[in-house]
């Protein structure tokens, strides 16, 4: 589960998942859903899989994060749904969604980066939680 959050000159979104790689999952779905005005609209037709590192939780990600945002700004993908292994400070995932059409999809918000400034994840009561601020 996400949901937005406000900052002064970007914008950010809170995430809590009973696991690490549902945590992943859903504050990728936060990201698209704040790029495009209806997540729900965008189906699983292309699939897309990659490999990130980092250094610490945090930086994994980012990195994650960004790889994302990469493939959207490239290949034009809108994430829908996305599968993560998390082992240490390495992932593997796989990503579906949908290539942007005009006709279909409108897109709400450019996101330039994932950023460090307030990043937070930590383990709560048994529960991962994160923030996430975005450069727009």
């Amino acid at each position: 589960m996400f949901k937005l959050i406000d900052h002064t000159a970007d914008i950010g979104i809170e995430v809590e998942a009973d696991s690490l790689e549902e945590l992943f999952r859903e504050s990728a779905r936060g990201m698209f859903s704040i790029i495009t005005e209806d997540l729900q609209d965008v189906e699983c037709t292309q699939e897309v899989s990659g490999r990130v590192e980092g250094e610490d939780i945090q930086e994994l990600m980012y990195n994650f994060l960004e790889e994302l945002l990469f493939i959207f700004e490239v290949k034009h993908l809108l994430i829908k749904d996305v599968k993560v292994d998390v082992e240490g400070n390495r992932m593997k995932y796989r990503a579906c969604g949908e290539r942007v059409s005009p006709e279909k999809h409108k897109i709400a918000t450019g996101i330039k980066s994932p950023t460090y400034h307030m990043m937070e994840i930590k383990q709560r009561k048994g529960r991962w939680w994160a923030r996430i601020i975005f450069d727009v």
